[in-house]
């Protein structure tokens, strides 16, 4: 049986939840950047996987977001999905980074 949240560790994880949709909005806006512009084919199908990625992954915070606000489930019952969340938002904010390094390098 998994323990059971406190509210104050509950809203912690949405709070984090949203700052990581705004930080996802701020790698969107980098991405067009004209100084992340592929110069390339391989950088061009890495953008886009990458714009990708981040239309996916703001898609689904919307709707735990929305869905815990609008209390369709409790947030208890999204707990998992926040975690992964996370663990997605990172792995793509360092692949935004490394392909922002290797676009500028070329």
């Amino acid at each position: 049986m998994k323990p059971l949240l406190l509210d104050t560790e509950k809203n912690k994880l949405v709070i984090r939840l949203e700052r990581n949709q705004r930080d996802l909005d701020q790698l969107k806006n980098k991405l067009n950047a004209y100084t992340c512009e592929p110069k390339t084919q391989s950088l061009f199908e890495r953008i886009e996987q990458l714009k990708n990625g981040l239309e996916n992954l703001t898609a689904s915070n919307i709707e735990i977001l929305q869905n815990i606000k609008e209390k369709k489930k409790a947030a208890d019952g999204y707990i998992d999905s926040i975690r992964d969340q996370f663990i997605k938002f990172n792995q793509l904010q360092a692949n935004v980074e490394e392909y922002i390094v290797g676009a500028r390098q070329c």
